[in-house]
């Protein structure tokens, strides 16, 4: 392999990144007519690169591309430049980046109804618990391939919670939290592998594609097989999604996120710093220092669990446990202080 190509793809450490990366590279050479020939490119006079990457940028501003997308197209050649030690200048060549006029997709969170209404319009088990998943988790795709999300990463939690070890044994490994709700959606897909003949181990992943299918080089639930699976509901459910620009107001993924994100912030109850935590934000000194335990941040999140919960069953389910709770803890009580009452009356008549 030609060193300049190794030099880049050994500075990225995410497999998925990686493929996207190697992805943009690819489409960059093809444009300047070295589609193979990464050493010899490395070794052109810098001005000739510098106008090539300007090149790049006015070709796609004139076919209309969005300024945060010509960005996403720069950043693996950037570090492919970057990491051949190859000068050039970034801040001209962003100036050339079309600035975005119209206002952003993807802004608004899937409401509770919108996605009763995607767990409505699909009879299949694993749809079903991806939907509930990715509600109560607020998560990227991304957790599902990186590394692969395994049953060895999930773990059972009171309240007929689930845990889930995300990025599992890299600098981005977190904790989040299934529902009630989406742990009995996944007991069911789970359930329905093991009827069908599957052997669930530790090593298996938690979410399979099927055989005969266009995935079913992968065992695993790729990030393309998953995005078919969601585009194809959001044909069949109905969604209230209005069109800004060349994107939708509700993204299909990020809605789930947005949702999450927006449930924790609102709930004063949930500690802020521990809410960005379950979001796997690093913002600020807490985001490095902070390192709450499992426990601690179940401790938050079954303080959400109310609004996450997406069915309304499910959620008078909640409400009705938790008046039978305090009602038992209030006889406990009363029954804790009659009995105080009857030894204090038993000293009294002794005396």
């Amino acid at each position: 392999m030609q060193r300049s190509l190794v030099l880049f793809e050994n500075a990225i450490d995410s497999k998925a990144t990686l493929k996207l990366y190697v992805g943009g590279l690819k489409n960059y050479m093809k444009f300047v007519g070295f589609e193979t020939r990464y050493d010899d490119y490395v070794n052109l006079d810098p001005k000739l690169i510098d106008r090539h990457l300007e090149d790049f940028v006015m070709f796609h501003a004139s076919r209309g591309v969005k300024g945060s997308s010509v960005r996403g197209y720069l950043k693996p050649v950037y570090l492919f430049l970057d990491v051949n030690r190859i000068q050039y200048y970034p801040k001209a060549i962003n100036r050339l980046i079309p600035k975005d006029k119209t206002k952003k997709g993807g802004e608004k969170p899937f409401t509770d109804e919108e996605i009763q209404n995607m767990i409505d319009y699909t009879n299949e088990s694993r749809t079903k618990a991806l939907v509930l998943f990715f509600a109560s988790i607020g998560g990227r795709s991304a957790v599902l391939t990186d590394p692969i999300l395994k049953f060895k990463h999930l773990f059972s939690m009171p309240y007929g919670c689930k845990a889930v070890l995300c990025y599992a044994g890299s600098d981005e490994e977190y904790w989040a939290f299934l529902t009630p709700e989406s742990s009995k959606a996944l007991e069911v897909y789970r359930d329905e592998r093991i009827k069908n003949g599957e052997n669930i181990t530790p090593e298996s992943p938690l979410f399979v594609i099927r055989k005969k299918n266009r995935f079913k080089d992968e065992t695993y639930l790729s990030i393309p097989a998953l995005n078919s699976i969601f585009f194809n509901l959001e044909r069949k459910a109905p969604l209230e999604r209005i069109k800004t620009g060349n994107r939708y107001d509700k993204a299909m993924m990020y809605g789930f996120r947005k949702r999450f994100n927006t449930i924790l912030k609102i709930n004063n109850e949930v500690n802020s710093n521990i809410a960005e935590k379950l979001m796997a934000h690093k913002n600020g000194l807490d985001g490095v220092y902070l390192k709450p335990t499992r426990e601690e941040c179940f401790a938050e999140f079954i303080k959400a669990i109310p609004e996450l919960t997406v069915s309304k069953a499910e959620k008078l389910s909640l409400k009705l446990n938790k008046i039978e709770s305090e009602k038992d803890l209030r006889i406990q009580e009363l029954e804790s202080k009659m009995s105080e009452v009857l030894k204090l009356l038993e000293r009294v008549n002794h005396e």
